[in-house]
């Protein structure tokens, strides 16, 4: 400390010169604690004994009035010259934590200070051991309280706050830089009403998350025009992110970003599920922000879906994402533009008009083109059982949402669309004949093309708008697929016919579409058929059990025991009068188990006549042609009637 004594003959105190040289300290913290707080404690004892001197009310002194008062009230004057704290060294560490920062080269300039209406400039400067540096320099004005302060952050390791946020997220590893540059004016006596702008630079921002895989962006840009929390006032003139990415992994039970965001529980910390006293918290109104985003630009962005809820596996890669918006503000409408490539040449767009303020409102065009199919086999296969070998896809979609009501208008259309044989081991959530579908679905161009109206309100827990448009789909391929004869035979030649369940041969007529069915096999080369028995033993038990009736009772009436054709026939249509009710009440029904067995018989004896009958067809080789049972899975997607079906499957 230099003095200049020629001051002390007009009664002052003049210090040309203030520095402190190369200081060290070590912060330790440990919850509420610091290593000097019993210094603290005792200063703050020796301050308490002094009850003689009442200290003002703190909350009705202004502060740079208080300076100024006490200043004033002194008997002689004082001047400061070049403060200033040179080569400092500072290392924080947080127990709690377990974060060490390192601070070097720390240091703090004053050329002179000011207790009079003349500002008083402040600089300091110090480099992080992790990398970066913070300088900070001040301008203020003791008799008003008038200040100014710049920040300039510049390239400071991001990873140094990794141990703070390990309480929050759930990560591996975080890595990158900011730099920040804020010019900041106001008042000490309203520090809120002060008023911010400057910029913002974000860059090279990984975060490893536990298994492994990466989100992250390469810049981020932010330009702040103005920012004043009193007004609740923000404008932002410009945000720039460059080169992001990011992946989505769904998976049974849960997903990536619920991994990520399930933090770290400290040991210390008590259960947060155990209850807690009700607390009475006074209704505030909302606070109106008076925001204006200027522009908005996304441009060289990637995105991973990764389904992993499906057999195999599903990934997608969307890339080349950009976003492009202008005059963006909470309560005023905005337009949004969002382009997209997708794989082997597709590409997406949509075109968005929204308030940010309301979220219950929103128009949006969308537009996909040239979705090569193949990529989405998997969800195919999984589905429906068939993979996808070719193809190409279109998407078009105009859709408003008013007050969560949804209605949109969908175009989808295909083109070349193929899929390739049904593995022996699929097990598909939806019995779809697809090749049969497709070839009625295409026209003569090998085009696909329909529309798929949604509407219904998004607070429906049971609306999903994906679940629509995709259950719309499967039921025209399932419609159209169900009643193949028609298109494939160019006839008026049913996909089916009901029988009899207590019959153990066919009629004329239903010989008859059967071997219409056959061919197909002659009209379409190298297509196969198979024809379907369906019924449901349990479901069909009483009423085989009331054909057994008629057929004993026609017996008991006629006193034959072999029936013709035209007897059976007789029996089953009778008529439940007086007669047939009295034979009932001594009719004695077979059990469950013995009726079972029959009914079996009589279904295997159908199936072999109409398989022998069919043989014999033109074209009908042991190879194309099977009759068979239903599996239950193609009865339940059939329903309760007893009939007979034809499949085809093309080549």
């Amino acid at each position: 400390m230099n003095a200049d004594p020629a001051c002390l003959l007009i009664g002052d105190i003049c210090l040309s010169e203030v520095k402190i040289d190369s200081p060290y300290a070590r912060v330790i913290k440990n919850g509420n604690a610091f290593n000097f707080s019993d210094i603290l404690d005792h200063l703050n004892a020796a301050d308490s004994s002094m009850t003689q001197v009442k200290a003002p009310d703190s909350s009705q002194v202004n502060v740079a009035d208080s300076v100024m008062t006490q200043v004033n009230a002194l008997p002689f004057g004082i001047s400061i010259q070049k403060i200033a704290i040179l080569s400092g060294d500072v290392i924080f560490t947080d127990q709690e934590v377990k974060s060490n920062i390192e601070i070097n080269d720390f240091s703090v300039k004053v050329p002179e200070v000011y207790f009079s209406n003349q500002n008083t400039s402040a600089g300091v400067n110090l480099e992080f051991a992790s990398g970066g540096s913070l300088g900070v320099n001040a301008d203020y004005n003791m008799e008003k309280g008038d200040f100014a302060v710049n920040v300039i952050l510049s390239r400071f390791a991001i990873g140094t706050v990794k141990p703070y946020l390990e309480s929050a997220l759930n990560f591996s590893d975080l890595s990158g830089l900011v730099s920040v540059n804020l010019y900041a004016t106001g008042n000490v006596s309203d520090v809120l009403a002060s008023t911010a702008k400057g910029t913002v630079v974000v860059e090279d921002v990984v975060l490893t998350e536990t298994s492994g895989k990466t989100i992250g962006v390469s810049h981020i840009g932010v330009g702040i025009a103005e920012a004043n929390l009193a007004k609740n006032r923000f404008v932002i003139d410009s945000v720039d992110v460059q080169g992001a990415y990011g992946h989505f992994d769904l998976n049974k039970n849960s997903n990536n970003i619920e991994v990520l965001l399930a933090a770290k529980k400290n040991p210390s910390e008590k259960d947060s599920t155990a209850k807690k006293p009700a607390e009475v918290t006074a209704s505030k109104s909302p606070v109106q922000i008076d925001a204006l985003l200027k522009k908005l630009s996304v441009s060289n962005t990637r995105f991973t879906l990764n389904d992993n809820t499906i057999p195999g596996g599903f990934s997608y890669t969307v890339s080349g994402i950009s976003v492009q918006a202008s005059n963006v503000a909470f309560d005023r409408e905005a337009q949004v533009n969002v382009n997209a490539v997708l794989p082997r040449g597709g590409s997406a767009k949509v075109f968005a008009k929204l308030v940010p303020a309301d979220q219950t409102s929103l128009k949006a065009n969308i537009s996909v083109k040239n979705v090569n199919m193949a990529d989405f086999s998997k969800y195919s296969e999984h589905y429906t059982g068939y993979p996808l070998t070719a193809g190409s896809f279109g998407f078009a979609s105009d859709n408003v949402i008013d007050h969560y009501n949804v209605d949109s208008k969908n175009i989808i259309d295909i083109y070349n669309l193929t899929v390739g044989d049904k593995p022996s081991s699929a097990n598909p959530e939806y019995m779809v004949p697809m090749k049969v579908a497709l070839y009625i679905l295409k026209d003569k161009d090998g085009k696909i093309s329909f529309d798929v109206p949604v509407k219904g309100n998004l607070q429906d827990p049971e609306f999903s708008y994906g679940r629509i448009i995709w259950q719309t789909v499967m039921n025209l391929m399932i419609k159209v697929a169900l009643s193949p004869a028609k298109l494939l035979l160019g006839s008026s030649t049913p996909s089916d016919f009901a029988f009899e369940i207590a019959a153990d041969d066919f009629t004329s007529e239903q010989y008859g579409i059967a071997q219409e069915w056959t061919k197909v096999l002659t009209s379409k080369p190298g297509s196969k058929l198979t024809v379907l028995q369906v019924y449901n033993p349990k479901k069909q038990l009483e009423a085989f059990a009331l054909g057994e009736q008629k057929i004993a009772y026609y017996k008991s009436v006629t006193g034959k025991t072999n029936l013709t054709p035209v007897d059976m026939k007789s029996a089953l249509e009778a008529k439940e009068d007086e007669g047939f009710k009295q034979f009932a009440a001594t009719w004695q029904r077979p059990s469950d188990d013995a009726l079972t067995l029959q009914l079996n018989s009589l279904a295997e004896a159908r199936n072999a006549k109409l398989l022998k009958a069919l043989s014999a067809q033109p074209g009908v080789t042991s190879k194309n042609l099977k009759v068979r049972m239903a599996t239950p899975a193609e009865r339940a997607s059939i329903g309760k009637k007893s009939l007979f079906r034809m499949m085809v499957e093309l080549p």
